[in-house]
């Protein structure tokens, strides 16, 4: 027991130091490339925190639980949303790119309504994940013709990239999706370790876990006032989440979701996602207040995370 809380402490030190040398060395190459650090908080950033997602999905969709899959980048995008953007809009309010709700916003919310469609039967087959692994080819493809300047906010003047900070930027991302591994594996066993249910560990410390990468980056961003780059990373996960990880999980094993129970006649996988639209939906209409996300926002939308949250393990117990 001693062993998995110092495995915990020592994973977390790790987390907060890779994630600061993550967006140091995104800074420069910003900076090098003349791009927005938006820009690579929607791009690299965002693939590169999303890894513990596409393990967890794609080897799940392997296993025939393509429940799982789906519900884990339901899960995590709520979970990013809610907890990622509201904690650092608590933190200190975020200033919000007009692109970041005019193209990037809309973008996730096409790709979100497009899950829920394609899920509404309660499967989403290959020929469906091909059309989503083809939209996120598409909005790439967007984003490089499209390059991103530099804005106001972006710090323009300092240090630009060196070959050093590629390797950097490469070993903080790895530092920092295996010390979330480590963060998840200790902290399950800590949970078991006190009788926490298995449902409320995988609703709470899972669901949470694979998202450390990105809350770990954002908050560290929003120390620096970084603010594209710590809203870029959010919402570029949820798009890669939503379009990259179902679509690979549906081409590599049809995806069949099953209905443990229904919530307003609804199933409950479907109603997940419903709830996950109208989060998105709020938080872009709270982006578009002034192009500001405030605190008292940010707690809304804190507060909606932890209620779903406590939803979920209900639903669960109540299965």
């Amino acid at each position: 027991m001693l062993i998995q809380i110092l495995i915990l402490i020592a994973s977390l030190v790790v987390l907060g130091f890779s994630a600061n040398y993550l967006v140091n060395s995104s800074i420069k190459i910003a900076r090098k490339w003349n791009v927005s650090e938006m820009f690579i908080g929607l791009t690299i950033v965002s693939m590169g925190t999303s890894a513990p997602e596409i393990a967890v999905s794609v080897f799940a969709a392997l296993k025939g639980q393509g429940d799982l899959s789906v519900g884990n980048v339901i899960g995590s995008n709520i979970f990013n949303l809610g907890f990622i953007l509201g904690l650092v809009a608590i933190i200190a309010p975020q200033i919000i790119p007009k692109k970041m709700v005019r193209r990037d916003g809309l973008v996730l919310l096409l790709a979100t309504i497009m899950v829920f469609v394609f899920a509404y039967d309660l499967r989403i087959v290959f020929w469906e994940g091909l059309i989503m692994i083809m939209s996120l080819v598409s909005y790439l493809i967007l984003l490089a013709i499209k390059k991103d300047v530099p804005t106001e906010e972006d710090d323009t003047h300092g240090v630009k990239a060196v070959w050093t900070d590629y390797v950097i930027f490469a070993i903080s991302l790895f530092a920092l999706v295996k010390s979330s591994d480590f963060t998840v594996s200790s902290a399950v066993y800590i949970a078991e370790y006190f009788k926490i249910s298995a449902w409320a560990i995988g609703a709470t410390i899972v669901a949470a876990g694979t998202s450390l990468p990105e809350l770990a980056t954002s908050i560290i961003a929003t120390v620096k006032r970084k603010f594209g780059l710590s809203i870029g990373n959010v919402v570029g996960s949820d798009i890669f989440n939503t379009f990259g990880i179902v679509g690979i999980s549906s081409i590599v094993s049809p995806i069949t979701l099953h209905a443990k129970t229904e919530v307003f006649g609804m199933a409950d996988s479907l109603f997940s996602i419903l709830v996950l639209i109208l989060t998105l939906c709020l938080t872009l209409v709270f982006m578009r207040t002034g192009w500001r996300l405030g605190r008292r926002e940010g707690a809304i939308l804190f507060t909606l995370a932890l209620l779903r949250m406590f939803f979920e393990v209900y639903l669960g117990r109540s299965a």
